[in-house]
């Protein structure tokens, strides 16, 4: 059975993409003949994990300011 260039597996079609580069069914769109390299789907998951990280890095800041927030003394005074 013959061996998927992108992702190792076996499979039992393989199509070639316009690069040459022969690919299943999973690893790119057979009517276009294309593969995923050349879809550009690796440049979608960098965008993806970057959005993941500024995400993160706002919750980092919120809890911050939560403990800010948590450290301050508060008098009896003001809270009536």
């Amino acid at each position: 059975m013959p061996t998927c260039e992108i992702c190792g597996m076996e499979a039992p079609i393989l199509y070639e993409c316009e690069c040459g580069t022969k690919f299943c069914e999973e690893c790119g769109d057979p009517k276009r003949k294309l593969c995923y390299d050349c879809l550009g789907w690796g440049d979608e998951e960098e965008d993806k994990w970057s959005e993941k990280e500024d995400y993160w890095e706002d919750e980092e800041e919120i809890e911050e300011d939560w403990e800010d927030y948590e450290d301050e003394d508060w008098d009896e005074e003001d809270l009536n």
